[in-house]
């Protein structure tokens, strides 16, 4: 007799699998979205975003459906950023929701950088689903490519903004993405 056999289960994915990474941050990050958003990555990046801001909108755009497995953050470079803050943003990325969130430090010649820099660190051993990129670190090695006005706090060149993009696509596994 013929074997039998079952046909294959039809998989269909779940409208959260379908959305692209999202990114939220301030001017720093806005300065790449061109780099981000031709990659695909949605982008929602202002000048002088505070951390409530980024709460407030991790919060909306969860509740409106629009975040996907993967979203990036940049925040703390325009204010101090509570470990409060965090807790509410990582509340609304749960690991079942979104496996991977990616933060990035940030940089500036403010008081309160170190201390946000501490907090932002440390999120990755307080959360499963959370990857650091130091960009603190990491631009150093472009600091010539940086606005000199600021104190090199915005990306300045064409360079830059790829570096930063880059680190991004490497952080959520898409090095296929640099430029």
């Amino acid at each position: 007799t013929p074997a039998v056999t079952e046909p294959a289960p039809v998989t269909t994915p779940s409208p959260i699998d379908l959305l692209p990474p999202y990114s939220i941050g301030g001017s720093v990050m806005r300065g790449a979205a061109p780099q981000l958003t031709a990659a695909g990555i949605q982008v929602n990046a202002a000048v002088s975003r505070q951390g409530k801001n980024v709460a407030e909108i991790v919060e909306l755009t969860r509740a409106g459906g629009q975040l996907g497995r993967v979203v990036i953050i940049q925040t703390g470079t325009n204010g101090s950023v509570s470990d409060e803050t965090f807790a509410r943003i990582m509340a609304a990325l749960p690991p079942d929701l979104t496996p991977l969130v990616v933060f990035l430090t940030v940089k500036a010649p403010r008081g309160w950088i170190a201390d946000n820099n501490t907090r932002i660190r440390a999120l990755a051993a307080q959360y499963p689903n959370v990857k650091v990129v130091d960009w603190e670190a990491e631009a150093q090695q472009i600091l010539g490519e940086l606005s000199t006005s600021d104190g090199g706090i915005h990306l300045r060149t064409a360079y830059a903004k790829q570096f930063y993009a880059n680190l991004i696509f490497d952080a959520i596994g898409r090095p296929d993405l640099k430029k």
